[in-house]
């Protein structure tokens, strides 16, 4: 390792390079080019310069209809299936110099994240954000004080309950979005149909505490215009109504109030 060039620093756990591309090659092995999105505006997607994708931000799929105009649609540089940059050969840039914007102002001087080499003892990396809860955490979170309230972003379409598969099926779509989607999670409450389970998450509107949902769905059957009792009220448990506030919360369709002020910057999952 050219000492003059490279550096490691323990301290921040980061390696820094001193030098430029063409200088830095041989060491870094065009790491810019090989693990990221490399994002280009609208300007230069519309160039017809570039080897391209249209990316759906709700599904991070490929977009659909890329000729509409759509606030949920960005693009990158095409990508191997190594997540390689399309345009990256034996360590160099075809297009280096008429590379986009993003990569024009990409400065890896500031050093490279080395977490993984040199982990913190005793304290929580900086560098590296906290695994997330597992699903049995996340449940055993849950007290019936907490508030959850209706995606206010999101539209839900319909549920279908496929109980023989243990799966259900929201069709979503967001607001100024192009179009429906489709996510899928697995939920295994025998008492539960299609009809219920919508009428339960419709029961989320009234921004209640979680416990008084749940007693209010087991008392009224999930008629969320009547405050009279019933015997329409599905037999669940209360863990098995944790869980399912947890899957509708992974599937965006209910957040924590917690987490309500975030809500415009990504969806509010359990913490």
């Amino acid at each position: 390792m050219d000492e003059e060039r490279v550096r490691i620093d323990g301290v921040h756990r980061k390696i820094v390079f001193r030098g430029d591309c063409e200088e830095m090659r041989p060491v870094c092995r065009a790491l810019c080019c090989r693990e990221w999105d490399v994002g280009i505006s609208v300007v230069e997607h519309a160039s017809g310069r570039y080897e391209a994708d249209a990316i759906c931000v709700l599904t991070e799929k490929a977009c659909p209809t890329p000729s509409l105009p759509c606030v949920d649609r960005r693009y990158r540089l095409g990508r191997r299936d190594d997540r390689s940059c399309v345009y990256l050969d034996d360590d160099r840039c075809r297009i280096y110099a008429e590379r986009p914007r993003t990569c024009r102002d990409f400065a890896c001087q500031g050093g490279w994240r080395l977490a993984s080499v040199f982990p913190a003892e005793g304290a929580p990396s900086d560098e590296a954000p906290p695994a997330p809860p597992s699903k049995a955490e996340a449940v055993a979170r849950l007290t019936e004080d907490m508030t959850f309230v209706l995606h206010p972003l999101l539209k839900l379409h319909a549920v279908f309950y496929l109980q023989a598969r243990r799966e259900v099926v929201f069709v979503k779509e967001m607001v100024g979005a192009c179009g429906k989607f489709t996510t899928r999670g697995s939920l295994d409450v025998p008492q539960l149909d299609d009809a219920a389970l919508m009428a339960l998450i419709e029961l989320f509107a009234r921004k209640e505490p979680l416990g008084q949902v749940y007693r209010r769905f087991r008392k009224d059957g999930g008629d969320s215009r009547s405050d009279a009792g019933g015997d329409g009220g599905a037999a669940l448990t209360l863990p098995q109504f944790f869980e399912i506030v947890w899957l509708l919360n992974q599937h965006s369709i209910v957040l924590d109030c917690r987490n309500f002020k975030g809500m415009l910057g990504g969806f509010g999952a359990i913490d």
